[in-house]
This record gives C-alpha cells, structure tokens and sequence, in this order.
C-alpha cells in the first residue's frame, strides 16, 4: 500500500500545475535556527507540507552522501529523520521532488563542533617560510599612485576616494579603491579592509567597487577602508577587459602546482600584507585598530592576512574558504580549494597545501574573531570551518551557524525564508564591524 501511495503521489506531483516543491516543502530541526547538538542529543528532522506529497530523502554526513530514503509526506507536519550521535559530525538533509531532483529543499545539523580540528598538521617550516616571503616582498621600495575618482551622490561632501596602486614583487600590483572621511584627523581612523569572493572575473562580485568602499569608510565612526581586488587587476575598466583578464585567470584556483611559490594564492596573500604596510603608514590610523573582512574566499584572504600580520585586530567573515583544506585527510569533505579531492593525497597539491591553510594562519591571530557558518554548504563545509575556529587563540571569538544557509543562492529554502536568514546572518557580521569601528 505504501508503494501505491507513493507512485499515486508521484504522478499528482508530475502531472501538477508547476508549483515548486521548494515552495510546498519546509524542513526544520527540532534545535532550529542554529542546529546545533551536543553527544547524545536526540536529533529530529521534520517536514511540513499542505497535501500529500512524494520526496526522496538523502542523507550526507561530513560532506559525502550517506543514504537516501523513498517517502510519501502526509500532509501537515511529520517526522522524516531522528537519531543521536556520540562523535562530532555534520549532517545535510535534503528533501527532494523525485520527478525533479534538482528541486529541493536542505537543512544542516552539526554535533559537537567544538571536538573538530584540521586535517593538516602545521609544516614545521611554516613560519620560515612566509617570513622570506615577507622579507622579499618588503625589500622593494614602495611606490603610491593615488587616482581621485568621484563618490557618488551626497557621501561627495564627507568622504574622498581613491583609485590606489601600490607596487609589489607579484606579478600585479595592489589594486582597489581606497575610502576615507574627508579632512580626517591624524591618527583618528581604524584601517578597514575588505576582501573579495572567487568567482568569474566579470562577476560583480568579485571587483572592488567605489560604492563598498565608501560603505565601508562610513562604517562606526568612518575608518580608512580599502576595497582590494583579489587578483591585483584594473578597476573601473569597461568588459572587454575584465572578460579577457577572466580568459587569462580561468580556472586559477585549481592551476597545476608546481612549488610553493609559484602557487596562485602566493600573490594574493602576500598584496595584503603590501597594502597593510601602505594603510599603516598614513597619518590617518589610530594605531590600534585593523580589520579585515570578507565571505568565501575572502575569508582565506582575511585568515592570511590575520595570520602573517600581527597588526590586525578583528577578523569578520562569512563562509570562509581555504579553512582546513585538509579535511579529508579526517574522513571529511575538504573546504573550498579542495586540494585533495581534485589532486589526490600525494599530488605537489596536497604537499604545498597546508602552507595557505587557513588553519595554519589562524594558529597565530589573538584580536577578535567573529564567523558566520552555513550547515549546508559542501563548498566550505561547516565542520571545516569549526575546525579553525576551534584552534584559533583569538582573544575573544563568536561563531553564528545557520541550519539553512548554503554557500551561496537560495536553491534551498523558499525566496521570503532566504531573506530573512540574510537579514539576520547579516546582522551579525555588520553590527560587529560597526560596533569595532566606533
């Protein structure tokens, strides 16, 4: 009868008049928003639906797919999964439409997150190592080209922006715009540093913009705020050009390896500490303050920069990429440049890796910390995430996870719930950047 039920559910969602499952379908934990568990705890997943509905139910356990399950969801609010673990693990719930996979709804539970660490030990040359690259770097006498571009609207009468070049010994110079309050006095500004996601060169998102600036320097009580660009190229220039730097940098996270210093991640990191040394030295800075923020990849830039640069104070990121790269090493999936799964465990990948681990930068910050996590995104699983978290010596730290917060899109909650988690997730990493730039 069950079978019946099912295949008769199946052809009604079928032969329906188009309405998405995603919309019909809400899972939901019995611990909510955060959904998170302590060993032991007893652990429920429910769905609620407004008519009986058919759905395939898949299981993932540290990023892998762990089982799935036929169901036909009565209507109304019933039980599709429970359990208890004694060990730390993060688990995904995916409820899908089985004439459509693809349409689909997620929630995240994660166990004892405090037990996690990371994959990789710390190399015992670390230190040596990015201490030559710093050395290098800084024997190169600095050279400033301040380009006045125009702020838009009101913010023209309290703020100036720059577009600013700062040379290095990378292949490309510092890039992004540079914001502060108009007249500021010395020594009366925090540095604030935003840092960008990965993505398609031509994406929005991925180019330093004079609006973020501007936002960032009005943030608290106005900061000397740079919006940098990952990959040291022009700003402002028309699509011709970023789509043929975009042909040029295709694929740059997973280029081949060939040594450590050859490895993508080298410049970019290393334009960061350039452009703190160039922001510290004017007369602006209070001397005190340095933040540095960012989401995704941004994340592993605000890490590296925390780790190799002792000045900064307050680190805010939201998913952050590159944080344990060497999770699978731990029979978990690995954050985002997954070296390991895409190059194997005894590739130059997997040897050059835990130099630009997160980890191993976050081993030596001790400001303040705060991190938003997701506990359903396989592209910076949230047990990697935990995992630096849990080693990082800050002097005072806050992690916000979200049972129903991806990577990146609203694929798996319906349009008006994904708001509101933006709306709140938000929240958290904008008052603790205003509250610090006060």
């Amino acid at each position: 009868m069950r079978i019946i039920a099912f295949i008769l559910a199946l052809f009604t969602a079928v032969t329906a008049s188009g309405q998405s499952f995603l919309e019909d379908v809400h899972l939901s934990l019995n611990k909510g928003f955060e959904g998170v568990y302590a060993k032991g705890d007893s652990m429920k997943v429910f769905a609620e639906v407004a008519k009986d509905t058919p759905a395939l139910l898949k299981v993932y356990q540290n990023g892998y797919y762990k089982e799935s399950r036929e169901l036909c969801l009565p209507a109304g609010k019933s039980e599709v999964f429970s359990g208890s673990y004694d060990d730390a693990t993060a688990l995904m719930f995916r409820l899908a439409n089985p004439a459509n996979p693809k349409d689909s709804t997620t929630v995240g539970a994660i166990v004892a997150p405090e037990d996690f660490r990371p994959g990789f030990d710390e190399p015992k040359d670390w230190r040596k190592f990015w201490q030559k690259q710093l050395r290098q770097m800084r024997r190169q006498k600095m050279e400033v080209k301040l380009t006045p571009v125009p702020v838009p609207g009101k913010d023209s009468l309290d703020y100036v922006c720059y577009d600013m070049e700062v040379n290095c010994i990378t292949a490309r110079p510092v890039r992004g715009y540079l914001a502060l309050p108009r007249n500021a006095a010395q020594h009366s500004l925090p540095i604030a540093i935003k840092a960008h996601s990965a993505g398609k060169i031509t994406d929005r998102w991925t180019k330093a913009t004079i609006k973020d600036a501007v936002k960032l320097a009005k943030s608290g009580s106005g900061a000397i705020a740079l919006d940098i660009n990952a990959h040291g190229i022009l700003n402002g220039q028309d699509d011709a050009y970023y789509q043929a730097v975009g042909k040029e940098l295709n694929g740059y996270s997973s280029w081949p390896v060939k040594d450590r210093e050859s490895f993508y991640f080298n410049g970019m990191f290393l334009r960061l500490v350039r452009a703190l040394d160039y922001l510290c030295s004017r007369k602006e800075w209070d001397g005190k303050r340095v933040l540095v923020t960012g989401g995704s990849q941004g994340g592993a830039q605000s890490a590296a920069l925390a780790g190799l640069d002792p000045r900064v104070s307050m680190v805010v990121v939201d998913v952050p990429a590159m944080w344990d790269v060497g999770g699978m090493l731990v029979g978990r999936l690995s954050g985002w440049n997954k070296p390991l799964e895409r190059a194997g465990v005894d590739s130059p990948e997997a040897k050059v890796a835990p130099y630009y681990d997160a980890a191993n930068f976050m081993r030596y910050y001790k400001g303040e910390l705060i991190v938003n996590v997701g506990l359903i995104d396989l592209t910076c699983p949230p047990a990697d995430v935990w995992a630096v978290y849990n080693i990082c010596p800050a002097s005072s730290k806050a992690i916000h996870p979200c049972a129903w917060k991806g990577h990146s899109g609203k694929y798996s909650v319906p349009s008006a719930e994904w708001d509101e988690m933006k709306r709140i997730m938000g929240k958290y990493l904008d008052d603790a950047i205003d509250a610090y730039l006060q």
